[in-house]
């Protein structure tokens, strides 16, 4: 691995980064409170180096960034899905106006890019299906909320 790589793989703009993002966002999400801000700062976060890594491989057959990345765009893509799932359980955490119609639009795509890589069935959507299913029912549609249980 040459040098150049090595400097630029796991610094804090490194899409290595993304899993370790995800992890203390749904940290902070469980905590709650005032710890839903800290939560939103990871995910921005998160989302900018994933923005940063779709534009540099847009050219790339394989490599999503290039020789600069070890991360490849199937992997972009759960990233992506990942993001949606997580930004949505956040919103679900917050009370403000709309964080309802937000947390809809970022579950229902996450649960889609995850049905695009491992089918509707796939066990991997569980946690997914759980989130859209908590969804549903906090807001009172009890039928569909049982249909994601």
């Amino acid at each position: 691995m040459s040098l150049t790589i090595k400097q630029k793989v796991f610094n804090e703009k490194s899409i290595e980064l993304l899993p370790a993002y995800f992890i203390l966002a749904e940290a902070n999400i469980g905590l709650g409170g005032a710890k839903l801000k800290k939560a939103e700062e990871f995910l921005i976060a998160a989302n900018w180096n994933l923005l940063k890594s779709g534009q540099a491989g847009a050219g790339d057959e394989g490599r999503a960034g290039g020789d600069e990345t070890l991360v490849t765009r199937e992997e972009l893509d759960r990233y992506n899905a990942s993001l949606n799932i997580t930004f949505g359980r956040l919103f679900m955490a917050q009370n403000r106006p709309n964080a309802h119609d937000k947390a809809l639009e970022k579950l229902t795509r996450g649960i889609y890019q995850e049905c695009v890589e491992h089918g509707p069935e796939s066990i991997y959507l569980c946690k997914s299906y759980f989130y859209m299913g908590q969804l549903n029912q906090m807001s009172r549609q009890l039928i569909n909320s049982k249909a994601f249980f």
